[in-house]
């Protein structure tokens, strides 16, 4: 697994990129961590390149989401389409996460999560 990451306006757009499974999850909680240990408050995942996920990365995706949630960080999911949405939707994730349609849509969400240093 490949996991690219943008940072503008103070937000982190996390892109992992392949299967998100039990052989690639570490990756993607490490990436995840790394954003949380240096103070970032808005995160943005997007799915767009996922191709694959098992019920592994769906248990990444809850962790992330309660790891972020419980510093006070926004975790927001964009681009989650096709069989990803379809796993959401079955586990009744879709209804726990904050899923937009757009990176803008996201970046507007995260407008409302006031600002705090970073390190």
């Amino acid at each position: 697994m490949r996991i690219s990451e943008y940072v503008g306006n103070n937000i982190v757009i996390i892109e992992p990129h392949g299967r998100l499974t039990l052989e690639t999850t570490q990756f993607f909680r490490r990436a995840i961590a790394k954003r949380l240990e240096t103070g970032w408050n808005r995160l943005i995942l997007d799915l767009q390149n996922v191709d694959y996920m098992d019920s592994a990365g769906l248990g990444a995706l809850a962790h992330a989401y309660t790891s972020c949630w419980t510093r006070g960080t926004r975790l927001v999911f964009v681009h989650v389409v096709g069989r990803n949405r379809e796993l959401l939707r079955l586990t009744k994730l879709l209804t726990v996460f904050d899923v937009y349609e757009t990176t803008l849509e996201a970046e507007r969400s995260l407008a409302l999560t006031p600002d705090v240093s970073v390190a």
